[in-house]
């Protein structure tokens, strides 16, 4: 962060300005929206700077297809047709490939029913799914099941798991009705639920079972822990050379645009403001992906940031670089500077808004990642295939 003398002042919140620093001439409103846009520049520049990194030593990309590996007997999915090998190409209308694509395909769905496509040997059919809301996540979910599960590879005496019932092997499929999809989603939804009694669903030797294990609150955070080492069988591969730079800039905005479709849709898609992440879930997603599929997913996740910071700071309200511009525009068209006392209410008040709202978002990271129980309120990863997972839900 750089405050120039010449721009808005900020003597709220940073104090007087030094006596030399009034001597100085004012700076023109072209100087102003030079600085200001100069930050979001140097974003962009250095995100592209990590691309040609990803581009030129590789990336680990799962191998996720979104090919159904499980439908829950007697479920409306089985009824419709649905089986295990079904291909899903579309979510209404939208093109998938991975799972996670599926997942945010349904997510952005502003229907309460959404229309999937099946290929199946070849022959496509449409079939209409309902969508449940899950307010962990803040939204919506279809009950399919893709192929790569995280197990038990073993279970701790004493611990809720053993209590519960739970056997070395043990497929986990979901968590209150909340279908799992890594191992990373299973010790976060497992640490949301400490001293709650908790409906887990395991597929075992080829049979669903559902039982009743209330996680133990565990450490510092008292997060939910049921002493199960898990391993997690999925498949990976190196794409090397990486996605090129524009590949990367491409999926950045795409999800950007996503985010803002799923926002100004929001009734229909009920993603909100708990939807987004603040300091604690950009660090903890940060070493997810570190610690999932390696340095260049770190860096690449790193991209996603610098592309985010610069679109959020050109947005144009006061305290951000995009309000500057438009102070400098309005200082432009009058043909004199603003008042200084008007845009030094204007800026403080918006830090203070900014500020507020980090920490609402920074509250739901804390539920989201450590259990923590501020109110009632999904990622795909990367290891080496069929590798024990450095986790213990």
């Amino acid at each position: 962060y750089v405050s120039l003398p010449q721009m808005a002042p900020m003597e709220t919140i940073e104090g007087k300005t030094d006596a030399k620093q009034e001597q100085l001439p004012p700076a023109t409103p072209g100087s102003k929206a030079l600085v200001a846009v100069a930050g979001p520049i140097m974003n962009i520049a250095l995100a592209f700077l990590l691309a040609l990194i990803v581009w030129q030593f590789g990336l680990a990309v799962p191998v996720n297809p979104s090919i159904v590996g499980w439908v829950e007997p007697g479920s409306i999915e089985e009824q419709k047709g649905i089986k295990p090998g079904d291909r899903i190409v579309e979510v209404d209308g939208r093109p998938v490939k991975t799972w996670m694509d599926v997942t945010r395909g349904v997510a952005l769905s502003l229907n309460q029913d959404v229309k999937i496509t099946i290929d199946r040997q070849g022959q496509r059919s449409e079939i209409e799914l309902p969508t449940e809301f899950h307010k962990q996540f803040g939204v919506k979910t279809i009950d399919l099941y893709p192929s790569g599960r995280p197990y038990a590879s073993r279970i701790d005496p004493d611990t809720a798991a053993e209590r519960a019932g739970l056997k070395a092997g043990d497929r986990f499929l979901a968590v209150e009705g909340v279908p799992i999809a890594s191992a990373h989603e299973l010790v976060k939804l497992i640490g949301e639920r400490a001293g709650e009694e908790t409906k887990i669903k395991v597929m075992r030797d080829g049979e669903v079972i559902t039982l009743t294990a209330t996680p133990a609150p565990t450490g510092p955070e008292k997060a939910g822990r049921l002493g199960v080492p898990l391993g997690e069988d999925m498949e990976f591969e190196v794409m090397k050379p990486g996605p090129t730079p524009g590949k990367q800039f491409g999926e950045v905005f795409q999800m950007l645009g996503d985010t803002w479709y799923a926002l100004t849709h929001a009734k229909q898609t009920g993603v909100s403001a708990r939807s987004f992440s603040g300091p604690v879930g950009i660090a903890g997603g940060w070493w997810m992906e570190i610690s999932s599929g390696g340095i260049t997913r770190g860096i690449k996740f790193a991209i996603l940031i610098n592309i985010a910071l610069a679109v959020f700071n050109l947005l144009p309200l006061p305290v951000l670089d995009g309000g500057h511009i438009v102070f400098a525009g309005i200082e432009g068209a009058m043909k004199r500077p603003l008042n200084a006392k008007f845009v030094n209410a204007v800026q403080t008040a918006f830090a203070v808004l900014l500020i507020g709202f980090m920490l609402y978002v920074t509250a739901f990271d804390f539920q989201k990642f450590f259990g923590h129980k501020f109110s009632s309120s999904r990622k795909t990863q990367t290891a080496p295939a069929t590798n024990q997972v450095p986790a213990n839900p």
